[in-house]
């Protein structure tokens, strides 16, 4: 999560529905890089009828390294829509510790926002606690299509914080979404992400 590299995502999830219905995803990213190591990262999570989130994570906080979540998601349905899901969770592997998370979903009319921030405490030293946020806004302005801006901030212990800015597209076929991030697209760091969705 905290490495530059391109990023093609297979994800499995269930479409976002009423609060009173279950909601179960599986996600499967797969990390390329032409300066990092292949990296596997699966992450299942289920939302139960009451609204109980459960999430676990490989490879996601660091490699090597799982982790379990718990919370509670409060979800609305309307022109307004939206879901957030507060988080406590377990870190164990080559990293160990304790993380606090929030997931957050915002949409309205053709426009969504989505956030994803944590706080991640390690249990060996404190100099490897951080911090991470990743942020998208888009207009959907077809059904086929959406685009927009997304950024992703880090801040370890003790430093500041490390931002990248990027622009996105998506592209929807049938029950396909296909999203494509580019950071930092005008200088030669520049990093790809490329998601394959499919919801049901």
């Amino acid at each position: 999560m905290k490495k530059n590299c391109l990023i093609i995502i297979w994800s499995f999830m269930m479409q976002p529905d009423l609060p009173a219905q279950n909601k179960t995803g599986i996600e499967n990213y797969n990390f390329l890089s032409s300066k990092e190591a292949y990296v596997w990262m699966p992450v299942v999570h289920h939302k139960g009828k009451k609204g109980v989130y459960t999430e676990m994570r490989y490879n996601y906080e660091e490699m090597e390294t799982a982790s379990v979540y718990l919370g509670k998601s409060f979800s609305k349905e309307g022109e307004l829509s939206y879901d957030i899901t507060p988080m406590l969770g377990m870190v164990f592997g080559n990293f160990n510790g304790g993380s606090l998370a929030i997931n957050m979903d915002v949409e309205y009319k053709k426009t969504f926002v989505s956030m994803q921030m944590q706080y991640t405490a390690s249990s060996d030293a404190k100099e490897n606690n951080f911090l991470f946020n990743w942020t998208e806004m888009a207009y959907q302005p077809v059904e086929w299509f959406y685009t927009g801006v997304s950024m992703q901030q880090t801040k370890m212990y003790k430093t500041g914080f490390k931002s990248e800015y990027g622009v996105l597209i998506g592209f929807l076929v049938k029950k396909f979404t296909i999203p494509v991030y580019v950071f930092n697209p005008v200088n030669k760091n520049r990093n790809f992400i490329v998601g394959i969705n499919v919801e049901w």
